[in-house]
């Protein structure tokens, strides 16, 4: 993998995009589009939660939001999070309003705060969202299941890109009645490999309790590239 991101790097230095895509050799030759993709399961997630209070003074919710954030985050450092993992936001203050009547009535001060948190091991999943739950969270947003490494998937749907684009190819020669030569040119600036999931799937409500089944939807990603060979 490391042999084929150079050649595509000395490539793609050495050639302006426009040659690119006219740079052909005057010796016979097979020009060929190779197509590859991969799945894998999402193995991790990103939760973000709200823990908010209205209360007669700004203080009191003030308190009372600190309590229960700092219960959220003893939950999340009880599975194994890291501090690194977790990301609270600035309280966020204002005045709460209800209309009773016709007319609108100052219930209090609000005071927010949101806390994002990456879980690396989605076998802790439930008991994380079972632990926030007890810490009295306001409110469990969306949670978005993702692939954390998608590097790796990117260069496994490359190579096999290259692979697909070789075979076409010598099926293409051997009924030319050529040989297979070396190849003359990669290009593959113009199709970086491209995550696809179901959006509808992989972003899922997470308010209810964590005994809820979850069904986590595949992420394909895809990688497109053309190839010039010699024929000999």
């Amino acid at each position: 993998m490391k042999l084929l991101r150079n050649v595509l790097l000395s490539l793609s230095v050495c050639l302006p995009l426009p040659l690119l895509a006219s740079a052909l050799p005057d010796d016979p030759h097979i020009v060929v589009q190779g197509y590859g993709e991969v799945e894998a399961l999402p193995d991790s997630a990103e939760l973000r939660l709200q823990v908010s209070d209205t209360q007669s003074t700004a203080s009191a919710a003030k308190a009372n939001v600190d309590r229960r954030v700092a219960a959220v985050l003893a939950a999340a450092r009880a599975q194994g999070i890291a501090d690194t993992a977790i990301r609270a936001s600035q309280i966020r203050v204002h005045p709460d309003y209800v209309w009773e009547d016709g007319k609108r009535r100052l219930r209090g001060q609000r005071v927010e705060r949101h806390v994002d948190i990456s879980l690396a091991d989605l076998s802790r999943y439930g008991d994380l969202v079972d632990g926030l739950m007890a810490a009295g969270i306001t409110e469990l947003g969306q949670v978005q299941f993702v692939v954390a490494d998608r590097d790796v998937l990117a260069e496994r749907a490359l190579l096999a890109a290259v692979a697909d684009a070789r075979q076409r190819a010598t099926v293409l020669a051997s009924n030319l009645g050529r040989k297979l030569g070396k190849v003359y040119r990669i290009d593959a600036s113009s199709a970086p490999a491209v995550p696809r999931g179901n959006p509808g799937v992989m972003m899922m409500e997470a308010k209810a309790s964590a005994d809820a089944p979850m069904l986590l939807g595949k992420e394909t990603v895809s990688s497109r590239l053309s190839l010039v060979f010699l024929l000999d």
